[in-house]
């Protein structure tokens, strides 16, 4: 069970990801810009409106250098981000200058008053060099000149006597703010590497992909990192009797489909099948055991580990059998387990249905004499409530697989095999559906049918399973599972919220439904006399997110955070305190 931990940091950085939004509205937000900036202007100028064209000049002014600096291109920052900066910050220079209004007119003290706006032009201070500096991939030169360009565009307008009074709490919020950011983020990035990388480096790479799609600084620092693991890979190779050319490939791959959207090991999937199909091989591609700790993250390792698969299977030279034996169905506690015997090997199917189930991790095999199994992690239930696999679900899966390794399993029929694969038409990433679709692969021994119902998708909620058995039972198909690939394609590609939609929550399930039955109606009709032969593949010092890597990011990322809310608090205090001191 102490092997579970591991998972635990992955959920605990995932759970960070709904806080990775956008400012709202459309275009570069310079009218929304336009406004907080004029809300801001009218409240400095109540006390003397005549001097309202000063402020008015100076704070629009900040838009040009936002245009400017946006032209000076460094990593993400753009017209529309700095405009968002601007209206944030904007937003906190209003609520302050509104409580300092409020002070000086209904209570005896103005000094408060004062300190509080100091307090929240400081706090915007703050946030706009952070935000900058990591927006420009952690360019600290070119952060500081643009905060105190700003800065500056802030401050001139007080030096006219009729403002004057507002000067000191403005310029000390200022001053406060800059250095709690540039001490804020270089302490970090000395004190919270993670495996020596930059953690605002990290996180602006990081954010690169989520926001623009770009993988590239993520991928150089990826190549950094000196953690390799050997990842094995199944595959199970089918061909009509007669013929020589592989006609379709079940892959079983030992990585996993991640981390998000085409980075690392979550474009695999789709290098083998594009590799395949130029081949003229089917695929299809389901869940072996893995977890994050199994995302290879080397795009030259994708391309090599693609290549090699491919190789290997259309020029397969090994054994073919034409046997195969009746479906079996074993229940431990919570876990189901499907058996299927192709070959000389025997598929073994495995869902906590209808509890929710996340990632099976490898070490659920310890112990266990695998023999000819080759064990499928069906991952298609899913529940908000579960982020990990809990200490009862591991059990019950581990009792399973120990009694599926203690079967005696009869292969006295020949091997019939049907194909199909259909789109959901309509839909797509971002209701949850990778380009794969859904993919149907059909046994049948004597008069009994076996379904496996692979959708391409990051899990599915339990009515998904519910309703495709029911409708392969009412087509004559006795044993059906429903699988996902748990492809991360589908991850981050909306800020906010989880990250990704699992089959079902989004798509009706009426629609999947009426995608996946002509599939099955196909499959049977396009069943016929095959023969398999199975090869498995290691491959050995492959770069991937360590559980040392990722236990180190999740400690320090909520370090960082922590600190963070104590910069945020220290920074509103001291600028308050010291403000009192000088006025």
């Amino acid at each position: 069970m102490k092997n579970l931990r591991k998972i635990n940091h992955t959920s605990r950085l995932a759970s960070l990801y709904p806080y990775i939004k956008g400012l709202p509205g459309r275009g570069n937000l310079l009218w929304l810009s336009i406004v907080f900036i004029t809300i801001t202007i009218v409240l400095v100028s109540l006390n003397d409106f005549s001097k309202i064209w000063i402020a008015a000049v100076s704070f629009y002014s900040i838009l040009a250098i936002n245009l400017l600096f946006s032209k000076i291109r460094r990593g993400l920052v753009n017209f529309r981000r700095l405009n968002g900066l601007t209206t944030i910050e904007m937003l906190l220079n209003s609520i302050g200058l509104t409580i300092n209004y409020l002070f000086s007119e209904f209570t005896e003290f103005q000094n408060i008053g004062f300190a509080l706006f100091s307090s929240f032009t400081a706090l915007g201070t703050l946030l706009r060099g952070l935000v900058v500096r990591t927006l420009s991939e952690d360019d600290l030169s070119y952060s500081m000149k643009y905060c105190v360009t700003i800065s500056a565009l802030l401050i001139i307008p007080f030096f006219e006597p009729a403002l004057n009074n507002l000067l000191a709490p403005i310029v000390i919020g200022q001053f406060v703010g800059n250095a709690s950011y540039i001490v804020y983020s270089s302490t970090v990035n000395y004190f919270a590497r993670v495996h020596g990388l930059k953690p605002i480096k990290l996180l602006s790479a990081m954010l690169a992909i989520f926001l623009e799609g770009k993988k590239d600084s993520l991928e150089e620092l990826a190549e950094k990192l000196d953690t390799n693991s050997d990842i094995r890979v199944d595959c199970l190779i089918f061909r009509e009797v007669g013929k020589i050319k592989p006609e379709i490939a079940l892959i079983v791959p030992g990585f996993h489909p991640g981390p998000f959207r085409d980075f690392g090991s979550s474009i695999l999937p789709y290098l083998i099948e594009e590799k395949l199909s130029k081949k003229g091989i089917k695929t299809v591609i389901v869940r072996g055991l893995s977890d994050h700790t199994r995302n290879i993250i080397s795009r030259r390792d994708c391309e090599y580990v693609a290549e090699e698969i491919s190789k290997n299977i259309s020029s397969c030279n090994s054994k073919f059998s034409e046997l195969s034996g009746l479906t079996m169905i074993l229940k431990e506690g919570s876990a189901t387990a499907s058996l299927i015997p192709i070959g000389d090997s025997t598929l073994v199917l495995v869902t906590l249905h209808p509890n929710g189930m996340e990632d099976i991790p490898p070490e659920a095999m310890d112990g266990i004499d695998e023999r000819n199994m080759i064990i499928v992690d069906s991952h298609n239930s899913f529940s908000q409530d579960v982020k990990e696999l809990d200490g009862d679900g591991f059990n019950d899966i581990k009792k399973v697989l120990r009694h599926a390794s203690k079967m005696e399993i009869d292969r006295d029929s020949e091997l019939l095999v049907g194909y199909s694969q259909k789109m959901l038409d309509g839909y797509s990433l971002e209701e949850g559906i990778g380009p794969l679709g859904i993919r149907v692969l059909l046994f049948k021994r004597d008069k009994q049918f076996t379904a496996l119902v692979v959708f391409d998708s990051n899990n599915a909620v339990p009515k998904v399973r519910e309703e495709i058995m029911k409708e392969a039972r009412s087509l004559g198909i006795e044993y059906c599972e429903v699988l996902t690939t748990d492809t991360h394609i589908v991850n981050g590609i909306k800020l906010g919220g989880r990250g990704y939609h699992p089959l079902g929550e989004v798509i009706p399930i009426k629609a999947i439904s009426s995608s996946t039955v002509p599939a099955l109606k196909e499959a049977l009709a396009n069943i016929k006399k095959m023969e398999v032969s199975r090869i498995t593949m290691t491959f050995k010092n492959l770069k991937v997110m360590s559980n040392s890597f990722l236990e180190e990011a999740a400690t320090k990322t909520f370090k960082s955070l922590k600190f963070l809310f104590l910069t945020i608090i220290s920074t509103l205090i001291v600028s308050g305190i010291v403000t009192l001191l000088m006025v």
